[in-house]
């Protein structure tokens, strides 16, 4: 019918050389994370306006031996349309852990290991797939960190759960170069410090001699405390006492000398009855 638009041309055969780039830019399946690596496939496939057939032949084309015995009645029998999209939806409803197993996983077998904890958290959050809140998500992954980097992350002001994760990537970097140069290992290549992490390791320095010297000090400070407040008591009462003795209308009256210094006094004032007691 006339003004009716006319549908556009299909896109153009893609050729066997470009083909083969494309299938050399895609990694083997990756049975461990399928949809990671469909993610990872698609990437390179999708911007080249690749069919439906070469999509398929594509997949088939990464995928081992024990993987295709898995599939052999697909590929046996292939529909006739929405190969490449068949072929996905099976490897995935093989080799994609179901929820339950990957909460599973979230909640008990999760460990820092030599990992980064950013990486730790990247991995948390792939199984958690926006399931599981950030405030638990949070706590599972702290759970997982060295108690020292946990104690750091409960004061600091920073909520953010990503920027807490550089934060303690940075922490643990530091910490590590530290032992390697206790160590005295010389080929140490550890970065320099950032200001972050130069004012982290700063903060836990301070805490750390705040706290040795209140342990050192509490319990001298209870012992001497102690003697000193008898030393005091023993040392006001006696000048009490002798305030009272030292009256100048006291017969027995001193002069300050003979009261101090008593038989090794070299001088003597008026009044004094030093020498009328005999002395």
């Amino acid at each position: 019918m006339p003004g009716n638009t006319p549908p556009p041309p299909p896109p153009p055969p893609v050729e066997p050389l470009a083909v083969i780039s494309i299938s050399n830019r895609i990694a083997n399946f990756w049975t461990d994370q399928p949809r990671a690596w469909f993610v990872h496939a698609e990437s390179t496939l999708l911007p080249q306006n690749t069919s439906d057939e070469v999509k398929y032949n594509v997949i088939l084309s990464k995928l081992d031996k024990e993987t295709i015995t898995q599939i052999t009645d697909l590929i046996s029998s292939p529909p006739a349309t929405g190969k490449y999209t068949a072929l996905k939806n099976r490897l995935l409803q093989i080799y994609e852990e179901s929820e339950s197993r990957q909460l599973q996983k979230l909640i008990g077998e999760m460990e820092l290991g030599d990992q980064k904890p950013s990486h730790l958290l990247r991995r948390m959050r792939q199984l958690a797939k926006d399931k599981v809140p950030d405030t638990t998500l949070m706590i599972l992954w702290q759970n997982l960190l060295p108690s020292w980097v946990r104690g750091v992350l409960t004061v600091v002001e920073e909520k953010d759960l990503s920027k807490l994760a550089e934060l303690a990537d940075k922490m643990l970097e530091t910490s590590r170069a530290a032992q390697v140069e206790s160590v005295g290992a010389s080929t140490s290549t550890a970065p320099p410090l950032s200001s972050d992490a130069a004012m982290i390791v700063a903060e836990i320095a301070k805490l750390n001699i705040r706290m040795t010297d209140l342990e050192r000090s509490r319990p001298r400070f209870r012992h001497q405390g102690g003697r000193g407040r008898r030393d005091f008591r023993g040392r006001s009462g006696s000048r009490r006492s002798n305030s009272r003795r030292r009256n100048e209308n006291n017969p027995n009256w001193l002069c300050h000398f003979h009261f101090r210094y008593r038989e090794r006094a070299t001088r003597c004032e008026e009044p004094c009855a030093w020498k009328k007691q005999g002395n």
